[in-house]
C-alpha cells in the first residue's frame, strides 16, 4: 500500500515537473522570440525583422530561428530598399559563458537556409556601407544553404542576381569595433547555379552558370560564361553616336587554378598559375558608316601595367575557339567578314610586377587557327615587360589558300573581287613600338586577277568598272615570283595611329606589307 502511495507521489511529481518544463519551454520560446525581435529591431533603425518561431536546446547549446522576414522601413529606404525571407538560422555550440562574462560571441556553427532577398539601391557608384561589429565574434563555420538574390540599381538599369548559391565561411574572427571584411574569414567555398548581371546602360547581359570555388584547391571553375548584347547588330550600333564594336561572346569549361578569391575580393588582385578555357565562340560587328570617335587608345601593355591591383597570371590556354568579324564599310551595301576557326592559343607571363623594370621577362602569345576555314595561320607575339617604348614583335605564317576566299571582306571593304589566283604561302615578321612598325613579308602567289565593282550596284561589267579593273591589274603584279625573277620581299612599314588598338595596329602593318608585295 505504501509502495503504491509512493509511486503515485512520484508519478504526480514527475507530471508536475514535465508540466512546469512545458510551460517554461513555451514561455521561454515566446520570451526569447520577442527578445530577439526587439534586439534586432532596436539596433537597426532602417529595417524591420520578425521571427515566426524559435527552438532552443540547453543540452545541445543551440538555438534555431525559423521564418525570418526582413524588410526596409517605409521612411528609411532612400539608399537601400531590402525585402527578404530566411527559412531558418541554426546556431550550434553556443558558448554562453563567454557571451555573458567576457562579452565574446563564440559559436561552433551557424547554418542559414533558404535565403531569398530582393533589394533596390539608388547609389550611382559602388558605395559599400561598412559593418562595425560591437563584440568580439568567433564562429567556426557559417554555412549559407541556397541563396537567391536579386539586386537592382534604381538610378539606372544595372542589376545583379544569384540563383541557388551556396556559401561556406570557415573560422570567422572579428575583434570588437572592427569592420567586417573578407580578411575576417580564414577561407570560404562558394558555388551557384547562375550569376547574372545587366549593364548600367541596359545594352548587355553577362551570364555565368555552374560556378564553383574550392578553398582546398584554390580553383575557380565555371561551366559557361557569356557576354550577350541585348540588341541585334544594327539595333545595337544605332544606339551609339560613334562607331562601336558589338561583341557577343561565349566561353565554356573555364578553370582558374591557384586563384586566391579572398585577395581578389579585398583588392582586385588577379593571380593564377594557369587559366584554361575549353571553348570560345565570339562574334564581332562594327558599323564604320557611323562617325569615328577620335580618342587615343592605350597600348595593351599599359592596360596591364595600369591595372588597379596586382596581376600575375603565368599562362592562359584556349583549347579551341571561333571568331567571326563583320564590318560594314562606308558606301558598302553589305558588311564584309573574316572568320577564324579552330583557334588554339596560349598566353604566357601576364603581369604588372614592377620587379621586371630591372629583371628581363617577356609576355608571349602563341596561336594558330583556320583562316576563312581554308588555310592554317600561325602567330607568335613577343613583348618585353616594362619596355620604355612598349616594343613588341609579331611573326607568322599563312598556308596556301585560293585568293577568291578573301572576297567576303574585299568586295565589301575594298570593292574588289578576286576572279582568279592562288596564294601559295605567306610569312612575315615585324617589330613595333609606340610610334612605328617595320619588318618584312614574303607572299608567294600566282595568276592574280582582280575586278573592281560599282559601290552602288555591285556590278563589275559596266564600262567604267571594266576600265578601272584594267588599270588596277596593270598596277598589280599578278605573280610572285614573276617569270624569270627573284622572289619579291614586301616591306612592312606603318606609323602607329594612336586612335587604334593592338589589332588595328597589326592589321594595318600587315596591309602595308601586302601592298608592298602587290603593287609595281
Amino acid at each position: 500500500m505504501k509502495r503504491k502511495k509512493n509511486l503515485k507521489i512520484l508519478v504526480g511529481a514527475g507530471a508536475a515537473v514535465l508540466l512546469i518544463l512545458f510551460f517554461i519551454t513555451v514561455l521561454t520560446k515566446f520570451w526569447v522570440r520577442k527578445k530577439v525581435e526587439t534586439a534586432l529591431n532596436e539596433n537597426n533603425s532602417d529595417y524591420l525583422v520578425t521571427v515566426d518561431n524559435i527552438n532552443t536546446s540547453l543540452i545541445l547549446s543551440s538555438i534555431e530561428l525559423e521564418g525570418l522576414k526582413i524588410h526596409s522601413k517605409n521612411d528609411s529606404s532612400e539608399v537601400l530598399d531590402l525585402k527578404g525571407e530566411i527559412g531558418s538560422i541554426k546556431f550550434k555550440g553556443i558558448k554562453s559563458g563567454k557571451a555573458i562574462f567576457k562579452k565574446v560571441v563564440n559559436i561552433r556553427e551557424v547554418i542559414i537556409s533558404e535565403c531569398n532577398f530582393t533589394a533596390d539601391f539608388t547609389s550611382s557608384g559602388d558605395t559599400i556601407i561598412p559593418i562595425l561589429v560591437p563584440l568580439d565574434v568567433r564562429i567556426g563555420l557559417i554555412y549559407f544553404d541556397k541563396i537567391n538574390l536579386f539586386v537592382k540599381n534604381t538610378a539606372n538599369a544595372q542589376s545583379y542576381s544569384v540563383k541557388e548559391g551556396v556559401l561556406r565561411l570557415s573560422e570567422l574572427n572579428v575583434e570588437k569595433h572592427d569592420t567586417l571584411s573578407p580578411d575576417a574569414v580564414k577561407q570560404f567555398d562558394f558555388n551557384a547555379k547562375e550569376i547574372v548581371w545587366d549593364s548600367a546602360d541596359s545594352m548587355s547581359l553577362y551570364r555565368n552558370t555552374g560556378i564553383n570555388y574550392s578553398a582546398a584547391t584554390n580553383t575557380l571553375s565555371i561551366d559557361s560564361s557569356s557576354f550577350h548584347p541585348n540588341y541585334t547588330d544594327y539595333d545595337f550600333t544605332s544606339r551609339y553616336k560613334f562607331q562601336k564594336n558589338r561583341i557577343e561572346a561565349g566561353f565554356s569549361k573555364i578553370f582558374v587554378h591557384d586563384f586566391d578569391i579572398k585577395e581578389f575580393t579585398r583588392s582586385g588582385s588577379l593571380r593564377s598559375s594557369f587559366v584554361e578555357v575549353g571553348n570560345m565562340n565570339m562574334k564581332v560587328f562594327r558599323d564604320n558608316r557611323k562617325e569615328f570617335n577620335h580618342t587615343k587608345k592605350p597600348e595593351f601593355q599599359d592596360i596591364i601595367y595600369n591595372y588597379r591591383s596586382n596581376i600575375k597570371i603565368d599562362s592562359i590556354a584556349l583549347i579551341t575557339g571561333d571568331v567571326t568579324y563583320k564590318e560594314h564599310s562606308k558606301d558598302a551595301n553589305e558588311p564584309g567578314y573574316l572568320t577564324f576557326n579552330d583557334i588554339n592559343a596560349r598566353i604566357y607571363n601576364i603581369t604588372n610586377d614592377t620587379i621586371y623594370k630591372t629583371d628581363t621577362a617577356f609576355l608571349m602569345l602563341k596561336t594558330d587557327a583556320m583562316f576563312m576555314d581554308k588555310s592554317r595561320i600561325n602567330l607568335f607575339l613577343n613583348a618585353r615587360l616594362f619596355d620604355s617604348k612598349n616594343t613588341f614583335s609579331l611573326r607568322g605564317t599563312l598556308a596556301a589558300i585560293e585568293a577568291e576566299e578573301l572576297n567576303p571582306i574585299l568586295e565589301n571593304k575594298a570593292f574588289i573581287y578576286v576572279t582568279s589566283g592562288k596564294i601559295q604561302g605567306m610569312n612575315f615578321s615585324f617589330t613595333a613600338d609606340n610610334t612605328k612598325s617595320h619588318g618584312t613579308m614574303t607572299m608567294l602567289y600566282q595568276g592574280l586577277d582582280l575586278a573592281v565593282k560599282n559601290k552602288r550596284t555591285d556590278d563589275t561589267t559596266a564600262i567604267r568598272e571594266r576600265f578601272i579593273s584594267v588599270l588596277v591589274n596593270y598596277k598589280v603584279i599578278n605573280s610572285n615570283p614573276s617569270a624569270g625573277q627573284d622572289v619579291r620581299v614586301g616591306i612592312i612599314s606603318y606609323e602607329r595611329d594612336p586612335e587604334r588598338f593592338l589589332i588595328g595596329y597589326c592589321a594595318r602593318s600587315l596591309m602595308s606589307g601586302i601592298m608592298s608585295s602587290l603593287i609595281k
